[in-house]
Order: structure tokens, then sequence, then C-alpha cells
């Protein structure tokens, strides 16, 4: 690995307690925790949560089957422990949308996932993803301001919010922090120059 822990592989990304690989069935018990959950749907704009198994099933396929057929750097993981591979979370870079297609960065954790710094470590893989394509320049966290464990990742890894920004989803502005390709080497992964590193109680997707 580089002196960032960060590898970038065909197929995974890896860091020191981490690796982000693409979803399977396998996955469906352990996203349900998280996609089940109304709190988790609320947080991150979805319509409602997950209903069951086989919903979440074929949610998984579809979102490998989105993030296979998505140009790089874009795509969808699941998110496991590098020790155990037990299942932590999901991530996600996509871009906001067909008419604003900056590239947006999401996690998606379980409770026991949670308030470990785990969120951090995915943004800053993400961030290394985003800007292994040459055309990327900046990376975004676009969020509704209720989600403050997001905002709080976002601002640890040194991101800096965007004023001038009218995102919105679902009839609900969202908050939009950015972080520029230059911004990355500015910091120690999950740990900005401005909040100091403490993840006891973040309540973070």
């Amino acid at each position: 690995m580089d002196d960032l822990h960060i590898t970038i592989e065909p197929e995974r990304i890896v860091t020191p307690t981490l690796i982000l690989r693409s979803w399977s069935a396998e996955d469906a018990q352990g996203a349900f925790e998280i996609y089940g959950d109304p709190r988790t749907a609320k947080a991150i704009g979805r319509r409602q949560p997950v209903r069951d198994l086989a919903e979440m099933r074929e949610l998984l396929g579809d979102w490998d089957l989105q993030s296979s057929q998505s140009p790089v750097p874009q795509g969808l993981w699941a998110v496991e422990a590098a020790d155990d591979g037990q299942l932590l979370g999901g991530a996600t870079l996509l871009p906001f949308s067909p008419r604003d297609p900056q590239l947006v960065m999401g996690w998606h954790l379980r409770p026991v996932a949670r308030g470990h710094g785990v969120a951090g470590q995915i943004g800053h893989a993400l961030a290394h993803q985003a800007f292994l394509a040459d055309d990327v320049d900046e990376v975004f966290v676009a969020t509704p301001a209720q989600n403050a464990g997001s905002l709080a990742v976002a601002k640890r890894l040194g991101m800096t919010v965007v004023d001038d920004f009218d995102w919105a989803h679902r009839g609900v502005r969202l908050e939009v922090l950015r972080m520029g390709r230059a911004d990355l080497h500015k910091i120690r992964p999950g740990i900005s120059l401005d909040y100091s590193y403490d993840p006891d109680g973040l309540d973070d997707w």
C-alpha cells in the first residue's frame, strides 16, 4: 500500500482495516439491517425502508449491475472488515443527477459499525477512487442538514461547505461539502486540520 494506506484494485478498494467490494446476494441479511431501518432510509433520502430480504436481494443485484456498468471511478460497494470479512456497510460514488454530474460520495453503516471511525475511512478511500480519474478534480458530500453524522465525517475529512449549490432531494434542501484533488494529501485519513478525530458517540451513516 502507499503511504496513505489505500490500494485501488480492479475489483476492490483496500484500506488497512476495510475492503470495498461488489455487492452479492449473500450480503442481504447484513444489508437489510441498514436499508430496512426507517431511520437510515430517512437519513439517506429513500422513500421507504427495504421491506424484506427478497427485496433486499433484488436491490443488491440492481446495485451490482449498475456498478459494473458505470464508468470508472463511479461505483457502489459493500464494505467489509479486512480482518474477519464482516459486512459493515455500503459505499457509493455516483453523479448527483443527470443535470448535475458532479461526483458525490456516500456511506451507510450497520448499527454495530457506527461511531468507530469507519465512515471516515470509507470517505478517504472513495476520495482516492474519485481522483483516480484524470478528469475529476473535486468530489462532494450532499446530505440533509439533520444528518449530523455525515456532515461531521465530511468535515473531519477536510471537506468545506459549498454555498452556491442549490441541490435538493425530494424537496429537501441538501448541505453540500467539497474536497478538491489538492486537498486529499493535506490530511491524515479521516482527520481534518480543523476537526479533532473523536468518533465516539457519532451516529454516522
